[in-house]
C-alpha cells in the first residue's frame, strides 16, 4: 500500500473526511507530521518569511511518503525550495496545476489569464492577492474568491477552534460560489484551501462545475493514493 506524508500545520481543529489532512480521504496510508509552531497566521501571510519554514525542511528531510504534500495551499509559495530538498514527488499547492487550467479554461479568444471559465476559490483573497504570492498565480486575471471573515469555517482554521458543523460551512460555502455564479458563471473551480474539498460533492450537485483542488493534484502524481469518492 503506497503512503502519502502529510505536512500539517500546527493546529488542532477537526480534519473531516475529503479534507487533506483526513485518513479517510485516501486508500494510501496517511503519514502525518505536524510543524511545530507553524501556525495559519504564520503562513497565511502577505510577508512570508524563510525562517518560519525551516521546520517545514528539516521534517520534509525525513519522511518516506511515495508522494509528500502540506496541509496549506499557501506554502506553494516554496514550491521550488522544498521540492528541492524533498526525498519524494512533492506538491505543496494545489495552485501549482493553475498553469494547466488555465490554458483549459481560458477565454473565447485563446486568453490563458483565466479571465473565461475559470475561478479560484481560496481561503483569504487578500493575502493571495499580495505581491509575494503573484507567481503562484501565473499572471492570473480570473476572480479570486475568498471565504469571508465571518464564514463558520475561516473562524475554525484560522482561531484553531475544537468543533466544526461541516452543515453550515457546507451552507456557507454553496452561497458563496453561488454568489460568484450570479456575478460571473464559470465551468471550474480551482480549490487553494486544502479544507474545501470535503463540500465539493455539493457544490458539483448544485452547479455545473469542475472542481479542482490538492486531491486531483496528487491523484495525478499517484493514482492509488486519494479514495474516488474524493475526486
Amino acid at each position: 500500500m503506497p503512503h502519502l506524508s502529510l505536512l500539517q500545520l500546527d493546529t488542532r481543529f477537526p480534519r473531516i473526511a475529503g479534507d487533506v489532512g483526513s485518513a479517510e480521504t485516501f486508500r494510501a496510508t496517511l503519514d502525518r507530521h505536524v510543524i511545530a509552531d507553524l501556525s495559519v497566521r504564520k503562513v497565511i501571510t502577505a510577508a512570508p518569511r524563510e525562517d518560519d519554514i525551516a521546520g517545514v525542511e528539516t521534517v520534509l528531510a525525513r519522511v518516506r511518503g511515495d508522494v509528500i504534500t502540506t496541509s496549506c495551499g499557501f506554502l506553494g509559495i516554496w514550491q521550488n525550495r522544498l521540492a528541492a530538498g524533498a526525498p519524494a514527488p512533492f506538491l505543496a499547492s494545489s495552485l501549482i496545476g493553475l498553469p494547466a487550467l488555465m490554458d483549459q479554461y481560458g477565454d473565447a479568444d485563446g486568453n490563458r489569464t483565466g479571465t473565461g471559465d475559470l475561478a479560484i476559490l481560496t481561503f483569504d483573497a487578500g493575502t493571495l492577492a499580495a505581491p509575494a504570492f503573484l507567481p503562484m498565480l501565473n499572471g492570473f486575471a480570473g476572480p479570486i474568491v475568498g471565504l469571508p471573515p465571518s464564514s463558520h469555517l475561516k473562524q475554525v482554521i484560522a482561531d484553531d477552534l475544537p468543533e466544526l458543523d461541516s452543515g453550515r460551512a457546507e451552507s456557507e460555502i454553496i452561497d458563496l460560489v453561488a454568489g460568484l455564479m450570479a456575478q460571473k458563471p464559470v465551468r471550474a473551480l480551482l480549490l487553494e484551501c486544502t479544507n474545501l474539498p470535503p463540500y465539493k460533492v455539493a457544490l458539483k450537485k448544485r452547479f455545473d462545475v469542475e472542481i479542482f483542488d490538492i486531491l486531483t493534484q496528487i491523484h495525478l502524481m499517484n493514482p492509488d493514493i486519494v479514495d474516488s469518492a474524493f475526486l
